[in-house]
């Protein structure tokens, strides 16, 4: 792997930093989704929606989780 530098806005930039290093290597990951064949975010988004509802995650539950709850 290799190790690139984007520019993100500083609100972006100060929650990457806060994030622990699992956190971090899942944001990786989602990033080589987005620009793996060229995808758009869109279909990245739908993937990980339906990924998430095969796994039982419902708009309930997403929504507690945002929450804190």
């Amino acid at each position: 792997m290799k190790t690139i530098n984007i520019r993100v806005s500083d609100k972006a930039a100060e929650i990457f930093l806060s994030l622990n290093e699992q956190e971090k290597d899942r944001l990786s990951q989602l990033f080589n989704e987005l620009v793996k064949d060229k995808r758009t975010l869109l279909q990245v988004m739908d993937d990980m929606s339906q990924q998430a509802k095969s796994k039982g995650l419902t708009p309930e539950i997403l929504e507690k989780l945002l929450k804190g709850e």
